[in-house]
């Protein structure tokens, strides 16, 4: 005996109804995932952006308190021998990207951050 009961008039959903709602569903996918990346790069390039203003604040805070800019020569270097840290800056920030490389000119004194193919 069949377990399933059906009802006058009851009805499912036909391949067609199926397959056009699996279609709609690909498409916004394929809308978002872009928009996604995109924005996801974007957040990473801010957050460059922000913790290069931060090194750079305390670069200036080592300069108007010591009256000299750090004798180093790779950004490495200049966390590793405490120059900024914590006197200036609580930590050393990190690239938000993992392939991100903070680069210190001693020239310049500044810090420029290399994201991806952009330099900031």
């Amino acid at each position: 005996m069949n377990s399933v009961r059906k009802f006058k008039g009851e009805k499912g959903f036909t391949l067609v109804e199926l397959m056009v709602v699996i279609l709609i569903i690909g498409i916004l996918v394929g809308i978002a995932i872009p928009v996604y990346n995109q924005a996801q790069a974007k957040a990473k390039a801010n957050a460059c952006k922000a913790n290069l203003r931060t090194l750079d604040g305390a670069i200036q805070t080592y300069n108007a308190t010591t009256g000299d800019y750090p004798d180093v020569e790779t950004y490495t270097d200049l966390v590793a021998n405490d120059m900024l840290v914590p006197d200036y800056i609580k930590i050393a920030p990190k690239c938000p990207d993992s392939a991100g490389i903070y680069t210190y000119t001693n020239a310049t004194h500044s810090v420029t951050c290399s994201v991806s193919g952009h330099n900031y």
